[in-house]
């Protein structure tokens, strides 16, 4: 009789855990399709702080001027991975990495290619 309750609880853990990582995962999905979609103006509003200083170069452009010369062409968001507070997006060849802050989900990088085999991607905007 134990097992079975034991057996019971694990299922509605799994249930849970799994409802988390599909909200998760559609917060991801819709985060990465705004940027994807956005103008430039509302696309730096969805960079992490991070992001946008790099972008930036910690101040000497204009967000928008630099995501506008360094931004690939947009697409539909398809395979969404998640780790706990920390995501990827693929859009066609680009990948997006993103964070969970406080106030939502953010662009940690952008334009990202992997650069070889099992070595980091290099991004346009940000990093992973």
């Amino acid at each position: 009789m134990r097992w079975i309750k034991a057996l019971g609880s694990v299922s509605v853990t799994a249930v849970l855990l799994a409802g988390c990582g599909s909200a998760a995962e559609s917060a991801v999905r819709e985060t990465a399709q705004r940027f994807l979609d956005a103008d430039t103006t509302d696309a730096c509003g969805l960079l992490s702080a991070r992001a946008m200083e790099d972008l930036t170069q910690h101040g000497r452009q204009t967000c928008p001027d630099a995501l506008t010369a360094a931004r690939t062409p947009g697409g539909t968001v398809g395979e969404v991975l998640v780790w706990g507070s920390d995501a990827q997006a693929k859009a066609g060849a680009e990948t997006l990495f993103l964070h969970e802050y406080e106030d939502g989900w953010r662009i940690t990088g952008g334009g990202c290619q992997p650069s070889a085999p099992e070595l980091p991607y290099r991004c346009l905007v940000g990093g992973p």
